[in-house]
């Protein structure tokens, strides 16, 4: 039996999570017809480009705990999806759910994951990669699929020092976890094991995936493409928008800073500084390169703000200078739900990294770059700038062309 042309695979890490759920819940909504708001890749630009078929999309996944039956009502309480999609998905998510796999937690959250996941830690690093490749090929072989993408979804992990060797973009990291420490990062663990069995891998997290030269190579040689770092779906997206807009009309920015609140699982881990530090710094690196001003104050707090749910709010003060030292400032508020601004742009970064492969591209792909907070591949942070690069590399398939 051959696989499905039009069939292709989301393997989704932390696939009980807000995000994940939601991503299921909107595929099953485009399917029925409802317009794909947020979606980049069905603007104009986009316009007969040859791109999966999101309706064609099906969802599997890993997660360590949690349960998506009482996510999707959630979500639905919180108004971020509608209350008769959830009621008419139920049949769907227990298809889902009967489908996920155990995922593989971090040491430190051992007692809090499923039986199953703990278990998972008793495995090395190198067998853990093993039992996630015979995941992939399990969901890949049972339904037949033509081909498909992981997109790294796990909450905010823990900033940890870069074992020895991943730094070199020649080594095998297929090698390197036979010598891998047991807290090795998780984003690292997926990225391989889908690399290794030719999958796509999109980290849309701050964990460092793609970026660890060791993965990048390794995909690079294998051809397979990998996209990251961290989505960018609220402040920092307006940052790198408005920013660009300051440098070029000559107006100096002297300080620049943010407070977010958010109230999901990622809120709840971004209250532990080790997982916060990468994000903050991802979120405060994007002024400093597009102002290029060694002077200016800038600065990022996250606070876990439980009643919040799945909305999140940022506050920015911008403080400028214009002509003849006049001293001005400019206040924004985005509040806005983290899984609806995330969602659709998983599934954008899905059809992307499908593109990607179908054209034999392998490694960090740049054009990725206006979707995350630390592209991997594209040092620019000016949005406007990455968008150009986006479209050029999209018209290079227009009207199916290779």
């Amino acid at each position: 039996m051959n696989p499905d042309p039009e069939k292709f695979g989301l393997f989704l890490v932390g696939a009980r999570g807000a995000i994940a759920t939601t991503v299921l819940h909107g595929l099953e909504a485009l399917r029925s017809g409802m317009p794909p708001v947020g979606m980049v890749t069905e603007t104009p630009a986009f316009l007969g480009v040859e791109l999966a078929d999101p309706t064609r999309f099906e969802c599997f996944g890993w997660d360590v705990a949690g349960d998506v039956h009482r996510s999707a009502e959630e979500l639905a309480r919180q108004g971020v999806l509608p209350e008769d999609l959830v009621e008419l998905a139920a049949v769907l998510r227990d298809r889902y759910a009967l489908s996920l796999a155990p995922g593989v937690p971090e040491p430190e959250d051992a007692q809090l994951a499923d039986r199953a996941a703990a278990d998972r830690l008793a495995l090395s690093p190198a067998d853990q990669v093993e039992a996630l490749r015979d995941d992939l090929r399990g969901w890949l072989d049972a339904p037949r699929l033509r081909d498909g993408v992981v997109v790294y979804l796990a909450s905010a992990e823990r900033a940890r020092e870069l074992p020895q060797g991943w730094d070199d973009s020649d080594a095998d990291p297929l090698e390197l976890l036979r010598h891998a420490p047991p807290d090795l990062s998780r984003s690292l663990l997926y990225g391989i094991a889908a690399v290794a069995e030719g999958v796509p891998f999109v980290n849309f997290t701050a964990a460092p995936g793609p970026a660890v030269p060791a993965l990048a190579g390794f995909a690079r040689r294998r051809g397979v493409p990998v996209l990251g770092n961290d989505g960018k779906t609220g402040e920092t997206l307006l940052k790198t928008a408005l920013a660009p807009m300051f440098r070029d009309r000559n107006l100096r920015v002297m300080a620049w800073q943010g407070y977010n609140m958010l109230g999901n699982r990622d809120g709840a881990a971004l209250a532990d500084p080790t997982r916060a530090v990468g994000k903050v710094a991802n979120k405060d690196e994007v002024l400093r390169e597009i102002l290029e001003d060694a002077h200016l104050q800038s600065g990022v707090r996250i606070d876990f703000v439980p009643s919040l749910h799945d909305w999140k709010t940022a506050m920015d003060y911008v403080h400028f200078e214009g002509f003849l030292g006049a001293r001005m400032s400019l206040q924004f508020t985005w509040h806005g739900s983290d899984s609806a601004l995330a969602a659709p742009l998983v599934i954008d970064l899905a059809r992307l990294a499908l593109l990607a492969k179908r054209r034999g591209e392998g490694g960090p792909i740049a054009a990725a770059a206006p979707f995350f907070k630390h592209p991997v591949g594209f040092p620019d942070h000016d949005f406007h700038r990455q968008m150009e690069v986006l479209r050029r590399w999209v018209d290079r398939d227009r009207d199916g062309g290779r």
